[in-house]
């Protein structure tokens, strides 16, 4: 399994979350940074039209941001639901 994240270069939570959640399950993934101005040029990388990043691509499919990843992940069977720690008390 290919997993790319797209970030801002600048410090997101949502993104903080993502890469906590692959990294606590050993799930590896690579990281490509942009500035939040680059969002076009995203978008065309990974070839639909993207609002906001994080944006999280699974073997070429855009699959979101830390809850969409979460959900699939879960329904791959790759993690436990029980044991994510959703850190929104």
């Amino acid at each position: 399994m290919n997993i790319q994240m797209y970030l801002e270069a600048k410090y997101n939570e949502s993104a903080f979350k993502i890469l906590k959640l692959l990294d606590d399950n050993k799930i590896e993934f690579s990281v490509l940074t942009f500035n939040n101005d680059d969002i076009d040029k995203v978008s065309s990388l990974i070839g639909e039209k993207v609002r906001r990043l994080p944006q999280v691509v699974v073997d070429g499919k855009c699959i979101g941001g830390y809850y969409d990843l979460m959900e699939f992940l879960i329904n791959k069977k790759l993690i436990n639901y029980k044991g994510v720690k959703d850190d929104i008390d």
